[in-house]
């Protein structure tokens, strides 16, 4: 009977150390499972923050410095403000080239009133086509742009001269190509950038007979880059 009862005894006794033990296991889930629920808390509010802060460095991107208004006026330059437009909102790539009005509604802020009035009337004449930009730029062009533009266009390359660097010259000429709406011949465009370089680097261009206006560029760059003074580099010998 006393061995019965010390077994019974020992068995409850091993019974609630075995509830114990679970207890304790159970409030050790309980006490990971808070803490992993804290460490995904704090990463959550983490990711939002670098959202929010990427979120805003790109609106600041988006709202930079307006571009002027386009008044109309005789002694203004159209292609620079378009080509403002087209910086000013570099972030709406997909709207500008996209086949509906958004990037038009988005630039009739910077019209000024007559230009305005000229507007409506483009508006009521394309009736429900849409406005594209390619669209409200030819259009622009024809009712604002010089009637000799082109011409006025090609005498600024022709006239352009070799001031600073070679890529600075580059650069100039590539901007003032880039605003001709008239095809211009490949051997125009190489002519009218080689024939106010260097007499030397002119001559090295001959030499290599280009195709192609972007290979009369190549060379020039390549041989403007041969004269430059290389930088000799220290001796790291014994003397």
């Amino acid at each position: 009977m006393e061995n019965m009862m010390a077994q019974v005894i020992q068995m409850m006794s091993m019974q609630q150390q075995s509830m114990l033990a679970n207890q304790q296991r159970m409030q050790e889930t309980i006490v990971n499972g808070q803490q992993q629920m804290h460490a995904f808390m704090v990463q959550l509010a983490t990711f939002q923050s670098e959202m929010f802060a990427q979120k805003s460095k790109a609106n600041q991107k988006k709202q930079r410095a307006n571009p002027p208004k386009f008044l109309g006026k005789q002694d203004e330059d159209l292609e620079l403000w378009i080509f403002q437009i087209e910086e000013h909102f570099a972030a709406y790539a997909t709207e500008r080239e996209s086949d509906d009005s958004r990037f038009v509604n988005m630039v009739i802020p910077f019209l000024g009133p007559d230009v305005m009035s000229w507007y409506r009337e483009f508006k009521a004449s394309v009736g429900e086509t849409p406005r594209t930009w390619s669209l409200f730029k030819e259009h622009i062009r024809a009712r604002f742009r010089d009637s000799d533009f082109e011409y006025k266009l090609l005498t600024k390359m022709y006239e352009l001269q070799v001031t600073g660097s070679q890529q600075e010259y580059t650069s100039k000429f590539m901007l003032l190509l880039s605003q001709a709406t008239a095809e211009i011949p490949e051997f125009v465009k190489r002519w009218l950038y080689q024939q106010n370089l260097r007499p030397d680097t002119s001559s090295y261009i001959c030499q290599n007979i280009p195709t192609s206006l972007q290979d009369t560029i190549e060379h020039a760059q390549r041989f403007e880059d041969a004269r430059k003074p290389s930088r000799t580099r220290p001796s790291t010998g014994p003397p």
